[in-house]
């Protein structure tokens, strides 16, 4: 073990290619610090890394381990990254790690890695202007405080993640751009009719999620009003991801405009939101699917607070089965629940409940003005059931609380209250 106090000291370390460092105390005025191909990184107590303004920080390789350290850059930079060199990852466990400025593993060479995360803090950071942006469906996603993003082309490129109690920002300072980012693939194909097409599939890289779990998230995109191509998430599971499970232990807060609070554009077997969804800024979902998803539970009050902020969005990919606690909205075109394509079962234990009128809001890439309904359904969408155990109402005298473009036959079993609204079973 090699014990360094100073930026003199860590730089003879690491050009000695010390194969175990640490970090005793606070270390400032550095440079970009690349870290050799598997060296172990530790830091003793008040371990901190403060890097020179404009410098990236601690820049990864492969096969390391980093722990117990406070790293300082500017939040535009990336504080912890990848150096992007390796054809393998090999192993790389990071944990309780804290930062100001960006988390961000991205690769476009490894073919292989496995990530083990563990108590990672984004305290501040800034990805909102950060290139590399993943796009599709009309919009492109900005980056996130934390982001692992495989952005390979090559379809052979497979890594292996496990992030637990990952957390970011504040109320008082909320991450700017997204908040946990993770992503697969540099393209997703556009469908030329998407009413009536699978989800597109991301082309290049995956990431085989095996395990999420986060704290509180606060995110503001910094998104200028009225920009309608560009979307945050809170927690993003993208393209090219197959989630295992994905857990939000903590509450998710979104800010801005066009702010997604939960978004999934990958495959999730298992999403368990265990505290608040909320989203406060226009254009802002509280949970929205273009992916697949085998079991959703949201159990916690779901609410968005802006203008054309709806609550739950089944508007491409597939669902098997969605329990929600509650569903409010407060914005005009804050529509609660709109749903336009195929699931099984849908439950809502309380109430679906819409206070707003006419508004606009972001819909594939475009404003579209809505109305408020507290559920509607589109051509397009097919169910087996939903079932409302409260009630399903728009508060606003000017806003039907049902909107069936489609028709009604499309949901097997519609039931409100204890009241079957339609059973097919039974006409």
């Amino acid at each position: 073990m090699t014990v360094v106090t100073d930026a003199k000291s860590l730089e003879q370390a690491i050009g000695d290619k010390a194969s175990s460092i640490e970090i005793q105390g606070q270390i400032t005025g550095l440079s970009s610090v690349k870290l050799p191909k598997g060296t172990t990184l530790t830091g003793g107590e008040g371990a901190e890394l403060h890097f020179k303004d404009g410098q990236p920080g601690l820049m990864l390789n492969a096969d390391h381990r980093v722990s117990g350290l406070r790293i300082v850059a500017d939040e535009t930079q990336v504080a912890l990254g990848l150096l992007d060199e390796e054809k393998a990852l090999g192993t790389i466990e990071i944990s309780d790690v804290r930062t100001v400025g960006r988390f961000h593993l991205e690769g476009t060479q490894a073919l292989s890695g496995d990530l083990k995360l563990k108590n990672i803090h984004v305290e501040q950071a800034d990805a909102h202007m950060a290139a590399h942006r993943p796009a599709g469906f009309g919009v492109e996603v900005l980056l996130g405080g934390f982001s692992v993003y495989n952005s390979s082309k090559n379809k052979d490129s497979k890594w292996t993640l496990s992030a637990e109690n990952i957390s970011g920002g504040s109320k008082d300072s909320p991450l700017k751009g997204s908040g946990v980012f993770v992503f697969g693939g540099w393209y997703i194909p556009t469908d030329a009719n998407p009413a009536e097409a699978p989800a597109p599939t991301a082309e290049g890289g995956s990431i085989e999620l095996v395990r999420l779990t986060t704290g509180e998230i606060h995110s503001q995109g910094q998104i200028p009003p009225g920009i309608s191509n560009l979307i945050t998430g809170g927690v993003f599971v993208g393209s090219g991801v197959h989630a295992q499970e994905v857990v939000n232990e903590g509450a998710v807060s979104t800010y801005g405009p066009n702010d997604m609070v939960l978004d999934n554009w990958g495959q999730v077997e298992s999403w368990v939101a265990q505290a608040a969804v909320t989203s406060h800024g226009p254009s802002g979902i509280g949970f929205v699917n273009f992916g697949d998803i085998e079991s959703l539970q949201v159990q916690a009050p779901l609410e968005t607070h802006g203008l054309g902020a709806r609550g739950f969005n089944l508007y491409d990919g597939s669902l098997q089965r969605a329990e929600f606690e509650s569903i409010t909205t407060y914005g005009d075109g804050a529509i609660g629940v709109q749903l336009s394509k195929p699931f099984g079962s849908i439950r809502v234990s309380g109430d679906i409940r819409t206070k707003g009128g006419e508004g606009e809001s972001l819909v594939r890439g475009k404003v579209t003005k809505l109305k408020a309904n507290a559920l509607s359904l589109k051509e397009g969408t097919r169910g087996d059931e939903f079932v409302v155990g409260g009630t399903v109402e728009a508060e606003s005298q000017d806003v039907e609380s049902y909107d069936f473009e489609a028709p009604a036959s499309v949901i097997g079993r519609l039931e409100v209250g204890g009241e079957v609204v339609r059973d097919t079973a039974t006409g």
